[in-house]
């Protein structure tokens, strides 16, 4: 997924997974009893929540400049950032 190193995308699918089964388990609600939240409003404040935390975009202007030497571990982090901000675009 979006070109990430095999540990990396074990670690996000599986919290992926758990964030996913949370969501469904928060969305079921309870039996019976009036007026309380419906599903739609639950899932529309867990959107909001959600988009509210989402990090910045990485400005890649601004870490190519300040990335004086490209040894490989840098180049790798710059890769990853750029990847980042096309998978926060993606979830936007």
């Amino acid at each position: 997924m979006f070109g990430l190193h095999p540990n990396a995308e074990i670690g996000y699918l599986t919290t992926l997974g758990e964030t996913l089964a949370n969501t469904i388990l928060q969305c079921s609600g309870g039996e019976g009893g009036g007026g309380g939240k419906g599903k739609d409003d639950v899932v529309k404040e867990a959107l909001t929540r959600f988009l509210q935390i989402l990090p910045p975009f990485f400005n890649m202007l601004d870490l190519n400049a300040k990335a004086k030497e490209r040894t490989p571990f840098v180049v790798v982090c710059l890769q990853e950032c750029e990847r980042m901000n096309i998978l926060t675009e993606t979830i936007k």
